[in-house]
C-alpha cells in the first residue's frame, strides 16, 4: 500500500495527542483532522486515490475524530465512504462569495460560518455589497436622519412576526384585489390632479377628493405595466418580470384553499424558527437588545369581524398566542388607537409573542460579529459591485455532480480543481470562487441570468413605502424583558400597514405593494402611498411634524409563491440562492439561512442528499419546498 507522509512537526503543532503519537510510529496520514489542517490533507489518499489509513482513538479522548472505535487499520475508500472526508475535493479552503450584503446576505455568511466550523471546515467567505453605506448603516435619528442605504434592511417596518399574520398573496383573490387597487389608485390620482389645478384657482376641493375620509381601506396594491415591460425597463428586467408573472399566475390560479393554507404554515413554521434564533441571538449578545430597541407584543386591528376571527383561529391553529380583543381593549393596550376615526364594528387580535427591534441595528451587529469573529471579508463600493458573474472556463464543464462529491481523482488533478466562478467588480478586479450564493435581494434575479439560472430564481421586486414620525415627548415604559424606551406601548397594524417604535421619540409606519419594474426605474412612479402614510400617520401623532416628502421608498424581492428560495440551482453546480422572502425579510432570514449553510455544507463535504432542514424551535422543513428547483 503506498501512502502519502506529512510533515511531524505539523502534525504535532496542529493535532491532538493521540493524532500526534499515531504520527510518530510513522502513520501520518489522518481522516478527520482538526480544523485548521482540514482543507490541507487532501494527499491522505495515494495517488491512485485508492487507500487511506483509518485512524481511531478512544472515545474518551476522541474529541476532534469523532471515532466510537479503538482500531487502527487500512481500509478501502469508496465512493461511499467519501463523506467520511471533511472538504472533499479541495486542496485549499473553498472560497465562497455571498452577493448582497443586506440581511439576506449578512445573515448567510453567518449562518454559514458556524455551519462550517461545527464540521470541522475552514472556508474564504467573503460578502460582495454595492452600496458603500451597507457597511456603515447606522443613522443619527436625534438629527431626524433617514437612512441613506437604499436596502430593505434598513428601511423595513421593524417588525419580527409570525408567518400567520402575513398573507400569502399567491391566491386567486389576490389577483382581484391587485386590479381592483390598481384602477383606484389610478382613478384617485386623477382627482389629486384635479384638486390640485382646482385649489390653484381658489376652488375648494375637499368635498370632491375627501382626502381625510377614513371609511374605506386605501388601495395597497398596484401595478403599472408599462414599467416593468415598457422602453425604460432592460431586457433582463422584462425577461425577469416576465418569469415571475408567469409562475405567479400559475400558482395563483391553480392553488386551492388547502394550498394556500399550507403556504401559510410553512411560513409560519420558519417564522417560529425565526424568532427562537433572534431571541438566541439577544441572549448571546449583551446588550442588544436595548439597541436595537426590542419590544414584545403587537396589535393587528380589523375592520371585518370576519377577518379578525380568521387571523386569530388561523394563529392558534399554527400554536401562537393570540387573544381575540375588543377596540376598547386594543386602546387600553396603545392609548393612540384611539385616534384613528373608525371605532365601530372594529376588532383587534393581540399576538402577544411578537416582537419589534430595529432591523438595520441588529444586522450591522451580526455585521460586526461575522467580520471579526470568523473572518469573513464586508466589501462595499466599488470594490464590493459586481459588474459581471461568469463560470470559469471548463469548471463547470468537467462534472454535472456537485462539487463536494467528485471524484477521488480532484486530488491530483489540477484541472478539476480549479475555481469555478469569476466575478468583476466595479473597480475592475477579477476574483475567483468556487461557490456563489446569489442574496442581493431585489437584483437577485438579475444575477441569476448572469449565469443563466434567471428561471430558478423568478422574484420580481415589491415596492413599498416607510415613513419615520418624530415627536417632541419621549417614551419609556417597563415590559416582561426589561426596560423598554419606546414610543409605543404595542406596534399597531391597520389596513395593512405596520406603524412600530424606533426609538423613544420617534416611530415609523410602513406598507404597501406596487409592482413597478426595478429601483433605478422606479423612483419618479407616483404613488398614493407616501399621503396615505403621512394621513394614518397624523391621526396617531397628532403632536409630531409629519411630512409626506420623507417617505422612502424600499424594494423587496417578492417570491411567486410568496416562499423563500433558499438551497442549491442543480443546473450549474456551486450556485446557490438566498432569495424571495419579499417582506418578511426580518421574519424569516435567520431561519431561512440556516437551512443555506445546511445545504452549503452537505455540499462541500460530500454529505448524502437529505431529504428535511431540521431547525431551531424542533421545526423541521422539507427542503424541496424551498428549493430554486421546484419551479423548473
Amino acid at each position: 500500500m503506498e501512502v502519502q507522509y506529512i510533515n511531524y512537526s505539523n502534525i504535532i503543532r496542529q493535532s491532538g495527542f493521540w493524532q500526534s503519537c499515531f504520527a510518530a510510529f510513522g502513520f501520518a496520514p489522518v481522516i478527520r483532522p482538526p480544523p485548521m489542517m482540514c482543507h490541507y490533507y487532501r494527499d491522505l489518499l495515494s495517488p491512485s486515490g485508492n487507500w487511506a489509513i483509518n485512524l481511531s482513538v478512544p472515545p474518551l479522548f476522541d474529541t476532534q475524530l469523532g471515532s466510537s472505535s479503538a482500531l487502527l487499520a487500512a481500509k478501502k475508500v469508496n465512493d461511499k465512504s467519501e463523506a467520511d472526508f471533511p472538504c472533499v475535493g479541495f486542496t485549499k479552503p473553498p472560497r465562497i462569495a455571498i452577493i448582497g450584503g443586506g440581511i439576506a446576505g449578512v445573515t448567510a455568511a453567518n449562518a454559514l460560518s458556524k455551519k462550517l466550523s461545527s464540521n470541522n471546515v475552514a472556508a474564504k467567505i467573503v460578502i460582495f455589497e454595492g452600496d458603500d453605506r451597507g457597511s456603515n448603516n447606522r443613522v443619527d435619528f436625534s438629527n431626524h436622519e433617514n437612512p441613506s442605504w437604499q436596502a430593505a434592511t434598513a428601511r423595513n417596518a421593524n417588525t419580527v412576526c409570525p408567518g400567520a399574520s402575513m398573507h400569502v398573496m399567491s391566491q386567486r383573490n389576490t389577483l382581484v384585489k391587485i386590479m381592483k387597487d390598481t384602477v383606484r389608485e389610478w382613478y384617485r390620482e386623477r382627482l389629486e390632479m384635479i384638486q390640485s389645478w382646482l385649489q390653484k384657482e381658489h376652488f375648494s376641493a375637499e368635498r370632491l377628493l375627501r382626502k381625510d375620509n377614513f371609511e374605506i381601506a386605501p388601495p395597497y396594491f398596484a401595478l403599472h405595466l408599462l414599467n416593468c415591460l415598457g422602453p425604460s425597463a432592460s431586457w433582463d428586467e422584462r425577461a425577469t418580470f416576465v418569469t415571475f408573472l408567469t409562475s405567479f399566475l400559475k400558482t395563483s390560479l391553480f392553488s386551492t384553499e388547502y394550498d394556500v393554507y399550507e403556504r401559510g404554515k410553512l411560513i409560519h413554521q420558519l417564522a417560529k424558527s425565526n424568532r427562537v434564533l433572534f431571541l438566541e441571538a439577544i441572549n448571546d449578545s449583551n446588550g442588544l437588545a436595548s439597541k436595537i430597541r426590542l419590544g414584545r407584543g403587537f396589535i393587528s386591528l380589523y375592520r371585518s369581524k370576519q377577518d379578525a376571527i380568521h387571523d386569530f383561529h388561523e394563529g392558534e391553529s399554527f400554536g401562537e398566542d393570540f387573544e381575540l380583543i375588543s377596540f376598547e381593549d386594543a386602546v387600553k393596550m396603545e392609548p393612540r388607537i384611539n385616534n384613528l376615526p373608525f371605532h365601530e364594528e372594529v376588532l383587534a387580535v393581540h399576538r402577544k409573542a411578537d416582537y419589534t427591534a430595529d432591523c438595520a441595528v441588529f444586522i450591522k451587529d451580526l455585521t460586526d460579529k461575522v467580520t471579526q469573529e470568523y473572518g469573513v471579508e464586508y466589501r462595499v463600493g466599488p470594490q464590493g459591485m459586481i459588474d459581471g458573474i461568469s463560470t470559469a472556463k471548463g469548471a463547470i464543464e468537467q462534472s454535472s455532480e456537485p462539487i463536494g462529491i467528485k471524484s477521488k481523482a480532484l486530488a491530483t488533478d489540477p484541472a478539476a480543481n480549479q475555481q469555478r466562478f469569476s466575478l468583476v467588480t466595479k473597480d475592475g478586479r477579477t476574483h475567483d470562487f468556487d461557490f456563489v450564493v446569489l442574496a442581493a435581494g431585489v437584483n437577485t434575479p438579475l444575477f441569476a441570468r448572469m449565469l443563466s439560472v434567471g428561471d430558478s430564481c423568478p422574484t420580481y421586486p415589491l415596492r413599498g413605502y416607510s415613513l419615520t414620525m418624530y415627536t417632541d415627548k419621549s417614551h419609556s415604559q417597563e415590559t416582561e424583558t426589561g426596560p423598554s424606551k419606546n414610543l409605543l406601548n404595542q406596534p399597531i397594524k391597520v389596513d395593512d400597514m405596520y406603524c412600530s417604535s424606533v426609538g423613544a421619540n420617534m416611530a415609523r409606519i410602513a406598507g404597501f405593494g406596487e409592482l413597478v419594474g426595478y429601483r433605478d426605474k422606479a423612483t419618479n412612479v407616483p404613488s398614493l402611498a407616501p399621503k396615505v402614510l403621512a394621513r394614518y400617520g397624523k391621526k396617531l401623532f397628532p403632536e409630531s411634524n409629519i411630512n409626506e416628502a420623507n417617505a422612502l421608498q424600499c424594494f423587496r424581492p417578492l417570491s411567486p409563491d410568496d416562499i423563500p428560495i433558499v438551497g442549491a440551482v442543480r443546473s450549474v453546480p456551486g450556485v446557490f440562492l438566498h432569495s424571495g422572502h419579499g417582506t418578511l425579510g426580518w421574519t424569516l432570514c435567520l431561519a431561512t439561512s440556516e437551512c443555506l449553510a445546511a445545504a452549503m455544507t452537505d455540499e462541500i463535504v460530500g454529505r448524502d442528499h437529505q431529504k428535511m432542514y431540521h431547525l431551531p424551535g424542533d421545526i423541521s422543513v422539507e427542503r424541496a419546498r424551498l428549493s430554486p428547483d421546484r419551479f423548473l
